[in-house]
């Protein structure tokens, strides 16, 4: 899945989705949209993986299935 992102020289793209942590680390890309369709502003907005507290469960994601 592609996900629509504006890089930190305000071009606009669009990346891979397991590229997008690697380019929120490298401060490359200032905000993006998520797929909820809310526009996320890197740096202002939580973003998963960035704090919180930490959960002890078991791993849930990846094993959803979709139609």
């Amino acid at each position: 899945m592609k996900i629509p992102v504006v890089f930190a020289d305000e071009r606009r793209g669009l990346v891979k989705a397991e590229e997008l942590q690697k380019l929120i680390d490298q401060a490359a890309i200032v905000s993006f949209l998520r797929s909820d369709g809310e526009c996320v502003q890197v740096g202002v907005d939580s973003v998963r993986g960035m704090g919180g507290r930490v959960y002890r469960g078991p791993e849930r994601r990846g094993n959803v299935l979709f139609c």
